[in-house]
């Protein structure tokens, strides 16, 4: 610690050995909580101090300015974020913080700002209902000693290979200066600690960090190094369990864990028996209970609450009955044309757009295409009434997706139809993850914005339904109806899945992909996995993405001026966090 920090310290009447425990005390408190308010933090101080006679008397003042003093220079293990700032910009819960927050440096790392931080916490709370472990001595979580398992681990990833390369030689892509070994082990570490005390996040985490390095198992299986991963972390405190350990709360030993048998590695390796899943085997009684245990913690406190869980719509009307009512709104014929085009195109290319923001995009384009004059009042009367018609989209007003909406005409939110996903309007994931996006600050406008109005990923969409249809048939001049509906199930939930952004979503459905195998009499191998990635990706290089207000990747990538505010926060972290370190005074 600086030599000035323990003055500023030492001027409040805390002693160094006061100072050293204090140290210890967040040290442990953050490696077993991961985020917590210090008001929180100095009730269990003073619980454990009831037991543990050896702790020193600490007064609140000094426990707080102990934490700014120290978390302001960003320590090895901790940083401290001030209750000012959180509920200045980014506080939308309600709750007024009163506590500064310490939060964990992984935290710091992973997140990517302080509003992201913020609802981390949020989360936290709401998975344990602030139900902290209080153990006999939180300083023995201040450092963590290596296990056996720990050890195990490591040592099996170590004779991994990503890129052609001993992983251990690869270099991290998150972490500066780190390894592609202690990315993958601090990540999956932290996918487990901020969720519900659920070690299959964990292997959630290392299946998509095994697809994007790519990783060559050799003579191990995905089951072997997920058993040993989720070993490795049995005794880790989970923060999304208030600290509590997940295993040991389950009543599950750890010599029992081995890896769910819903995992599908069918993008990893060779595996005859890859699809002779135990279909019985869905969720054990104890895992429902925890996960109605946390279900029922939710509450409208939550940073989200503003959002619905299912929209409301009005009632489509009559071909027969919206031609009379444009006509009565004055709507000529190539005029009505024009806009049912517009729309279309919009949605395409954007997936979910304010109707203010694509009349601005009118504006720019008309001229150079010739596009009929468009009055504010004449975009904003087809939007009104196209919301009672057929078409593959909605257009919502405010209220209708959020619990605090004010309508107002202009801000009425076009929504492809698909982005609801299966469950269509029960299922709103979808559209908030491209509304609330903030990946790319501006939206690419088209040339012409009428060559967007048909399905733009028809070549590669075809292609890819043509392979899964193929792969269905045991005879390539006859295939069954069954297969071609699967194939076909199995291209919509891809292209669902890709148009939503979802993180989590699978975008090969599991089931469908096994009956389509049996049917066509075939077993995964190494040339199908070829050629379905490769499927994908001519997909994505061709495809407007949403999350990116219809930039493709390749355009976002090689335009800086482009990045949102969610790139912008990542640079500005880690500019921040590069400036705080070169400050530091020395030692």
């Amino acid at each position: 610690m600086q030599k000035s920090a323990i003055t500023k310290l030492k001027k409040i009447g805390l002693s160094e050995e006061s100072i050293d425990f204090l140290l210890q005390f967040y040290t442990g408190a953050v490696n077993a909580y991961g985020i917590i308010s210090l008001e929180d933090l100095y009730g269990l101080y003073k619980d454990i101090k009831r037991q543990n006679h050896d702790y020193p008397e600490i007064t609140f003042d000094q426990f707080l300015t102990f934490g700014e003093v120290t978390g302001s220079k960003l320590l090895e293990h901790y940083a401290i974020f001030s209750p000012e700032i959180i509920n200045k910009y980014f506080n939308d819960s309600g709750i007024p913080l009163t506590s500064p927050l310490l939060v964990h440096e992984s935290v710091a790392w992973k997140e990517d700002s302080i509003h992201e931080i913020w609802y981390l916490y949020m989360d936290l709370c709401e998975f344990s209902s602030k139900f902290y472990l209080t153990p006999d001595d939180l300083r023995d979580f201040a450092e963590h000693q290596e296990t056996a398992d720990d050890r195990a681990f490591q040592k099996i990833l170590a004779e991994l290979k990503a890129f052609g390369k001993p992983l251990d030689q690869v270099e991290s892509q998150i972490y500066p200066n780190d390894t592609g070994i202690n990315e993958i082990t601090k990540l999956v570490t932290y996918a487990y600690q901020t969720s519900p005390g659920n070690l299959e996040a964990a292997s959630e985490e290392f299946e998509n960090l095994s697809l994007f390095y790519r990783l060559d198992y050799g003579k191990h299986t995905f089951q072997e190094i997920c058993t040993l991963m989720k070993r490795a972390l049995y005794d880790l405190p989970c923060w999304g369990l208030g600290g509590y350990t997940y295993g040991k709360m389950m009543g599950i030993p750890k010599e029992d864990i081995t890896e769910n048998d819903f995992f599908d590695d069918s993008f990893y390796k060779d595996d005859n028996d890859l699809f002779d899943l135990d279909e019985d085997d869905v969720l054990t009684d104890h895992l429902q209970q925890l996960g109605q245990a946390l279900l029922d913690l939710a509450s409208d406190t939550h940073p989200h609450a503003a959002m619905r869980k299912k929209a409301s719509y009005p009632k489509r009307l009559l071909d027969k009955t919206m031609k009379k009512r444009y006509a009565d709104a004055g709507f000529d014929t190539d005029k009505l044309d024009f806009l049912h085009k517009f729309f279309q195109a919009a949605v395409n290319l954007y997936g979910v757009i304010e109707l203010v923001d694509l009349a601005q995009i009118y504006e720019d384009i008309k001229d150079k295409n010739h596009y009929p004059d468009i009055s504010d009042d004449e975009f904003i009367d087809f939007a009104e009434l196209v919301r009672r018609e057929k078409v593959p989209y909605y257009v919502f007003e405010q209220h209708e997706l959020f619990k605090n909406g004010i309508d107002l005409e202009f801000e009425r939110i076009l929504v492809d139809a698909d982005l609801l996903g299966p469950d269509g309007l029960k299922s709103l994931e979808g559209v908030y993850n491209v509304y609330f996006s903030e990946y790319a600050n501006v939206y690419w406008e088209p040339e012409d914005m009428l060559a967007y109005t048909g399905h733009q990923q028809e070549k590669e969409e075809l292609d890819m339904l043509a392979y899964f249809t193929q792969l269905g048939s045991r005879d390539a001049k006859i295939v069954s109806l069954e297969s071609k509906d699967l194939a076909r199930k199995i291209v919509d939930h891809f292209l669902w899945t890709s148009k939503s952004g979802f993180q989590e979503a699978d975008p090969i459905p599991k089931e469908e992909f096994r009956q389509l195998l049996a049917n066509g009499g075939k077993t995964f191998n190494k040339e199908i996995e070829d050629n379905i990635l490769e499927l994908i990706r001519n997909y994505d290089k061709n495809r407007h993405v949403y999350v990116l207000k219809g930039w493709t990747t390749d355009e976002w990538n090689s335009n800086p001026d482009i990045h949102g505010e969610q790139v912008q926060k990542i640079k500005a972290m880690q500019a921040l966090l590069d400036m705080i370190k070169k400050s530091k005074d020395p030692e």
